[in-house]
């Protein structure tokens, strides 16, 4: 028999406290300089599986949050057994498993610190191969499939095939009014929610491993089905239950538009991230603060590298505000197409590259490792290249209505002619490209249509570019209902303070 709705969610709620305060502040207390008791020392004082495999769980993400580089390869080799143990007997049929029920949050920082953990183990399995121990080498080559990418990706992908969660996102694609998916996470209970929900977040994070491995069609390929909000149905998607769920996917899926030139929904995709956690600040939770603030900054770095590239027709107000009074001096360096600053820029904001293969620790090869984590930058830089004279000409394009190519190649820099002509025809196909419809929270993420996204619109003919005034005239309406809503702020402020 199913427990009563309040009864479980009072439960849940229990569970919840316990894990995000109990846990936290246990840790802070008794364990901040040192590791938990070990899994073996806790089991004759529980001798339960199912407890044991959820402690070690959390034995092994506080050891890796402490610990970090020092962390024995046996100690990465026995959070990896866990968690293959621990994914396998969720989706089991067992019946001491079936009545496991955990919350969102919990579910998804598992699989989060579950590809966490893996990419990690990528970088320590490539880092000083030259000074690996005997013991060491034969380890990692005894059990090659520990932390390998295709076992993560295998099983990432088993928990959503076992969950079935992409048939129900595809019929609430076909019939969004039934929400289908919302009316199984509310009515199951059990195991059976649990593997919904892993099978749900296991998309995100293969979203995400995709993007580390620089795999950017198959990362956004991933998460095509989910429940990105529409105007048809009223439902809050999932993901935004957790909001470090949100920002990892929405993330993910700017910077995978980044790399591939779509540089405008990379924008909107971001942008709508960063409003919430504007709006929402006030609700963030202590021990993810921090962390928080990082995405954040990076989300706003990777989006002054897009705007650079491609001024946006539409851009926030309040984003572009801040880009403005915190980055002035970067977009400045950015407008001129410094090449350093891209690159300052980019190895902080986007996410660290990993070398997905097994490394020949007989013979490494370091220089091909080397290639391999450079080799995202380097294909973003050589766009950045190819556009390095764009800025130029497109401020002098806004200069004019017509304009001969001669006249045009004398401003820039006094280049020949030939020469401006292949510069204008590189601006034409830059800014041509995929934009998504309706904004970019609804709808398959690699679905879009062929536009331009410049500012400016022109055509050569005959020696003379064309350029068509695309000046919006100016509205007072938003600039005027901000500076109300502002005086009205402050108005309830000083009523408030004489009251």
């Amino acid at each position: 028999s199913q427990p009563a709705p309040l009864l479980r969610q009072q439960k849940l709620d229990d569970i919840q406290t316990c894990y995000e305060i109990k846990f936290s502040h246990i840790s802070d207390r008794y364990f901040k300089s040192q590791p938990w008791p070990h899994p073996d020392q806790v089991y004759p004082l529980v001798e339960d599986d199912v407890f044991l495999m959820l402690y070690k769980e959390l034995y092994f993400r506080h050891l890796y949050a402490k610990l970090g580089n020092t962390l024995s390869l046996e100690q990465r080799m026995e959070s990896w057994e866990n968690y293959s143990v621990l994914f396998e007997r969720i989706f089991s049929d067992e019946d001491e498993m079936q009545s496991i029920d955990l919350p969102v949050q919990w579910l998804w920082d598992m699989v989060d610190e579950y590809v966490y953990q893996f990419q990690d183990f990528c970088r320590y399995r490539t880092k000083d191969l030259k000074k690996r121990t005997p013991q060491e080498i034969e380890a990692l080559t005894a059990k090659p499939q520990v932390w390998d990418t295709m076992q993560v990706l295998s099983t990432l992908n088993k928990m959503v095939v076992q969950s079935e969660i992409n048939s129900i996102l595809q019929q609430d694609k076909v019939e969004p009014e039934a929400a289908k998916l919302h009316a199984v996470l509310n009515n199951e209970v059990g195991i059976a929610h649990v593997q919904y929900v892993l099978g749900y977040f296991s998309l995100v994070c293969m979203c995400r491993v995709h993007a580390t491995c620089g795999d950017y069609y198959t990362a956004l390929k991933a998460v095509e089905h989910l429940d990105f909000r529409s105007g048809v149905s009223d439902q809050v998607p999932v993901y935004m239950r957790v909001t470090s769920c949100y920002i990892t996917l929405y993330y993910f899926m700017g910077y995978a538009y980044m790399m591939m030139r779509r540089y405008t929904d990379a924008v909107r995709t971001m942008t709508q991230v960063v409003l919430y956690l504007n709006r929402t600040q006030h609700l963030t939770r202590p021990y993810q603060y921090e962390q928080i603030n990082k995405r954040s900054e990076q989300m706003y770095k990777l989006i002054s590298m897009c705007v650079s590239l491609c001024p946006q027709r539409q851009l926030e107000d309040s984003v572009m505000q801040h880009l403005q009074d915190k980055y002035a001096d970067q977009l400045a360096r950015l407008s001129k197409g410094e090449e350093s600053m891209y690159e300052e820029l980019f190895g902080y904001a986007a996410p660290k590259s990993i070398y997905p293969g097994l490394p020949n620790f007989a013979e490494p090869n370091t220089r091909e490792i080397t290639q391999t984590l450079t080799q995202q930058f380097n294909v973003f830089l050589s766009d950045i290249r190819q556009q390095h004279k764009l800025p130029l000409i497109r401020s002098y394009l806004k200069l004019y209505t017509t304009i001969s190519t001669a006249k045009l190649a004398a401003f820039a820099e006094s280049m020949p002619e030939d020469h401006l002509r292949a510069h204008v025809m590189c601006l034409k196909h830059k800014t041509m490209g995929l934009l998504k419809g309706g904004g970019s929270a609804s709808g398959s993420p690699l679905a879009g249509q062929v536009v331009s996204s410049s500012n400016v619109a022109f055509y050569v003919e005959k020696g003379v570019v064309h350029i068509a005034d695309t000046r919006v005239a100016p509205t007072f309406v938003h600039y005027f209902t901000k500076h109300i809503e502002k005086l009205e702020a402050q108005c309830q402020e000083l009523s408030t303070r004489s009251a």
